[in-house]
């Protein structure tokens, strides 16, 4: 009896933890965005290299986007603290080595795999946006960034998106001159010279919000324990 006691309270705490398991884009505050799905947070102004004047207008080479995002620090106002682990987004080699060009699920061309890219999983993913080109390659109307005004989690949670191309922080593999990107113009990704002048957004891994502050641990462990020992007593 008692064990079946422990475990239903554990699988309690467990479906509170997860409630909100299904939705894919959070608003943490302090200006940073989590994606439960890929697990990492991103800086939600996705033009910070021009609002903090490091970058004006905000675009860049691809090695200066790696070296500004490496380098950047940012205070979040809501935990008090500062994230100095900023990248650029990745990308995954899907299929062959190198460019798989296509119009559905390829990891370069439109409408590409969710899971070829941080950015690609935000654009077509978390933004629900359409390619400039549909399956069959045939151009489609309502492309590029589209803020849908009924969901308030997908672009809304963003600010400064611009609608141009992206850097991915990953070398084009077999010619190192090239890097991956993104475009949110057209939702091509694809790769280009590192010379090239695109915006960056910042991401980190993991969840701002995944490790409760101190007190609210120790809260909480007192009240479970408490409960246990009442259900123990057969209070």
């Amino acid at each position: 009896m008692k064990r079946k006691v422990v475990c239903a309270a554990l699988a309690a705490f467990g479906t509170l933890a997860a409630g909100s398991a299904q939705a894919q884009l959070f608003d943490r505050g302090g200006g940073l965005i989590y994606d439960s799905v890929q697990n990492i947070t991103w800086l939600a102004d996705a033009n910070y290299a021009n609002t903090s004047g490091a970058y004006v207008p905000g675009k860049m080479s691809w090695q200066n986007a790696v070296a500004w995002v490496d380098g950047l620090s940012y205070a979040d106002s809501v935990r008090g603290t500062t994230y100095s682990d900023w990248r650029l987004p990745t990308f995954h080699d899907l299929g062959a080595t190198g460019c798989d060009y296509g119009y559905s699920s390829t990891d370069c061309g439109y409408n590409v795999a969710l899971t070829s890219s941080e950015l690609a999983h935000l654009f077509y993913g978390d933004f629900a946006n359409k390619g400039f080109a549909d399956s069959r390659g045939l151009p489609q109307p309502g492309y590029g960034l589209v803020d849908d005004p009924a969901n308030p989690n997908d672009e809304s949670l963003f600010s400064h998106i611009q609608s141009f191309s992206y850097w991915i922080g990953t070398s084009y593999n077999g010619d190192a001159s090239k890097a991956w990107y993104l475009s949110t113009a057209t939702g091509m990704q694809n790769y280009i010279s590192k010379g090239s002048q695109f915006y960056v957004m910042a991401v980190r891994d993991g969840d701002v919000a995944a490790v409760p502050l101190p007190g609210a641990v120790w809260l909480f462990s007192s009240a479970f324990l408490g409960f246990l020992y009442s259900r123990r007593r057969g209070v």
